[in-house]
């Protein structure tokens, strides 16, 4: 479709500052209310000491220090002053009462707290509600590293819930601490929990807006806390306790010696609206922007380049999406110039170390180096609708593995590879462990370039590749031009975040434009009702048919029509857009005139075995039932479906919908069997779907392979479905669950040698939020196979 990109682009800026504003406001956490309280004044330029207040203020930092403040009390600087030491004023404020208030008064520049040296600048110890703004902070000892040196130091021991901390307008530069990587380590802004585990400790409430740090010894924004054992860091037990409503927005970090922007220990962070660079000029691993230990962080509207890569750095990249983290989504972020490359991929470490469900999409990637994209271990990951350009000068690999284990899909990117750069892989990740479809690769072609079933080769038509420069808003040359073949060409991503780069809606039903711009707006509801899968056209439209099928009014679910089937064997189906690897549910209503024969609803040509749901009732009944779909899929076969019997028998409001699956690497194609336990690399190639299967035997402690599943609601059933299979025939092998409600056990089985699909529902009990899931070889000889397991909320 025609248009004018001038008016779009406008209109775009438009939409996505409404966007970002409203973002911000609604990722931000409400402030308590300020209460009427003393007001102090502190100013280090005057001769003599007084009493803070603003005619008679306070000399030094002695007397702040000796104060222990109330809710709604403000400590107030004076402007284009310079006190010396350490800040450490006492007490909290409170939600009832209000924020305490460090800041400045006056006109001038920002007054300034230099640390000299000293351990921190200013430090907050147990202490709460607290909002500092307005100051410049600094922390220079004589000789670099001597000992560990932060600007902002925020701490809490064995305090329970410390809650409210706003940082915001500070100018911290110039802390030349340590290069220890410990939790206490050298920051320009730290948060820590520390001490012992005898109390649960946490933060709720940290807003960290509009600092500019710099020039810091080791990192720029950091968190840590000894609140954060799991196995997913690589820990036998579990006491994470994470931080909650973090966010770290508007902020200016460059040239530290270690890492711009980490949040650790965190449970749905945003980090958002930050600008990181020349991050990581030390010799440690170390990377841009990042989060750890942290589940379903949100980082967006970043950019982070000029990030380096020297000697002892294994990384250097913009972005990591590193250990210990479930759902991490890195979106609409501009990465380039990063001597690492764009994006890491880090399940790395070894043991029960894990990434997993993380979502890499519609962001952008000019001129990353040494590889784009580094996959070091991730499970049930997607890197999707992003678009990657690399000039003519460029070596730098495109995809570089370099060991773990890895089960990612790359889907909808578009590759815009001038350079020499190719796919590397190692002999236990090879090509066939990642899922690429519907990829667009333009420019060379090296002979490493991967088998992509929906691979487009054709010049992808962008407005002006390679001119971005610096600014978020540069990169307008990477939208897409009238007749592009990236238009439409894209494959159907569950919950892709509803819009691209520049703030254009994306559609969840119709397929989508390939690369980081959806240039297209083609209309969900229009493509959901061509496929008619609640038969209201009247009509068979868009479904095949298999003898004697056709369209009634006599009866329905809901609205006037449903499908029916007249004579047996006969069937409605149709192909329904899907993406690779990923959880489905495939679900209808049916019904029979005579009751006792079988009415199907069901999906096949999903890359592993068909899936079915079924009932035989003279009612209305729902039936559903879960399936993955393979690497190269991106539709499935639906249908509706009577095997025998002399009745009619009728569908109606069937779907085929994305569903959330709580079982990590449930295809075994990443390679290895983390987080299973009890059996390091027991696999089999005996797979139903894809490469690898979960191999079980006598060899395992009690013949199984488990894993703790967590975040589940109490007092909601389950549904856990896999393929199984047993080597000899006669032996049992069986999909268990446990430990969700006491000591009850619940399971599937068979016998066969045969893969078949089973299934087994549980309900959690109160207050229960875990369960385990085993792979069993329960009796018998021989090996026990488990593959596509699936553990889904009903």
């Amino acid at each position: 479709m025609k248009r004018t990109r001038q008016l779009r682009r406008f209109i775009v800026s438009v939409v996505v500052t409404a966007l970002l504003t409203c973002a911000a406001v609604a990722l931000t956490p409400a402030a308590p209310a300020q209460a009427a309280g003393s007001t102090y004044y502190v100013d280090c330029s005057a001769a003599t000491d007084g009493n803070g207040s603003s005619g008679s203020p306070w000399n030094s930092l002695s007397d702040p220090n000796a104060q222990t403040f109330l809710p709604g009390d403000q400590l107030l600087f004076k402007r284009g002053t310079t006190c010396t030491g350490l800040l450490h004023p006492l007490g909290s404020g409170s939600a009832a009462g209000g924020s305490i208030t460090m800041s400045a008064y006056g006109t001038g520049a920002l007054p300034v707290i230099a640390g000299g040296g000293a351990t921190d600048a200013i430090y907050l110890y147990n202490q709460e509600y607290w909002e500092i703004s307005n100051l410049e902070v600094t922390n220079t000892g004589a000789v670099t590293g001597a000992n560990e040196r932060r600007g902002v130091y925020i701490v809490l021991e064995n305090f329970g819930t410390g809650h409210h901390y706003k940082v915001s307008n500070l100018n911290i530069h110039d802390v030349n601490g340590t290069e220890s990587k410990a939790g206490n380590g050298s920051a320009g802004i730290q948060f820590s929990v520390i001490g012992t585990t005898t109390t649960p400790t946490t933060f709720d409430d940290i807003d960290i807006d509009g600092n500019t740090v710099s020039n810091i010894h080791r990192s720029g924004i950091n968190m840590a806390s000894v609140w954060g054992c799991r196995p997913s860091i690589g820990c036998s037990s579990t006491n994470w306790t994470p931080f909650t409503n973090v966010v770290v927005q508007n902020n200016t970090v460059h040239d530290t010696s270690g890492d711009g922007i980490v949040v650790q220990n965190s449970l749905s962070a945003v980090m958002q609206h930050n600008v990181v660079y020349n991050a990581a000029t030390g010799n440690s691993a170390n990377a841009g922007i990042w989060a750890w230990d942290s589940d379903n962080t949100v980082i967006q509207y970043n950019e982070a380049y000029g990030t380096q890569k020297n000697s002892g750095n294994s990384d250097g990249q913009g972005f990591d999406v590193d250990y210990g983290q479930d759902g991490t989504i890195v979106q609409y972020n501009y990465s380039h110039d990063n001597a690492g490359g764009f994006i890491l991929f880090c399940g790395c470490g070894g043991g029960m170390r894990l990434s997993s469900n993380a979502a890499v999409r519609y962001n952008v990637s000019q001129n990353d180096r040494l590889r784009v994209i580094t996959m070091d271990g991730s499970q049930d990951s997607k890197f999707y609708n992003n678009t990657v350009y690399l000039p003519s000068s460029s070596t730098a690999n495109v995809l570089e593995v370099t060991g773990a284990w890895n089960d990612l899909t790359l889907a909808n990117n578009i590759i815009y590879n001038l350079g020499s750069g190719g796919y590397v892989y190692t002999t236990g990740q090879p090509a066939s462990n990642f899922a690429w479809r519907n990829n667009l690769f333009y420019g060379n072609h090296p002979s490493s370039e991967p088998s992509d079933p929906g691979k487009i080769t054709a010049d992808p038509l962008l407005s002006s590749p390679g001119s971005g420069g610096t600014g978020i808003g540069s990169v307008g040359g990477y939208q897409l031009t009238a007749g592009s073949p990236a238009i439409g060409a894209g494959v159907v991503i569950p919950d892709n975040g509803g819009q691209d780069y520049w703030g254009s809606t994306v559609p969840s039903v119709c397929a989508p434009d390939i690369g980081a711009d959806q240039y297209s707006s083609p209309s969900d509801s229009t493509c959901l009702a061509n496929e008619n899968l609640g038969f209201e056209t009247g009509t068979t439209s868009a479904w095949s048919k298999w003898n004697n099928a056709s369209v009634t009014n006599s009866t329905s679910h809901s609205g006037t029509y449903a499908a029916k089937i007249t004579s047996s064997p006969a069937s409605l189906e149709q192909s329904v857009p899907v993406a690779p690897r990923t959880t489905y549910r495939v679900s209808g209503w049916v019904k029979s005139d005579v009751a006792g024969e079988v009415m199907n609803v069901g999906v096949k040509n999903t890359g592993g075995l068909e899936t079915v749901g079924y009932a035989s009732g003279t009612a209305w009944t729902y039936v559903s039932a879960d399936f993955t779909t393979g690497a190269t899929n991106n539709t499935v076969r639906l249908y509706c479906y009577k095997s025998s019997g002399t009745g009619s028998g009728y569908c109606d409001d069937m779907a085929v919908t994305p569903v959330k699956n709580y079982a990590i690497n449930g295809n075994f194609e990443s390679g290895h069997t983390v987080p299973w336990r009890n059996g390091d690399y027991s696999l089999t190639s005996n797979a139903a779907n894809g490469n690898a299967a979960g191999l079980t035997n006598s060899s395992l402690s009690g013949s199984t392979l488990f894993q703790i599943i967590t975040g589940l609601t109490p007092n909601t059933t389950y549904r856990l479905t896999g393929d199984i299979a047993s080597q000899t025939a006669g032996t049992t092998t069986a999909l268990e669950a446990k430990l969700y409600n006491g000591s009850a056990v619940t399971s599937a089985s068979t016998t066969s040698s045969t893969y078949s699909k089973q299934s087994t529902t549980f309900t959690t009990g109160a207050g229960v939020t875990t369960a385990r899931i085993y792979c069993h070889l329960v009796s018998g000889s021989g090996d026990g196979y488990c593959d596509e397991v699936t553990l889904t909320q009903q």
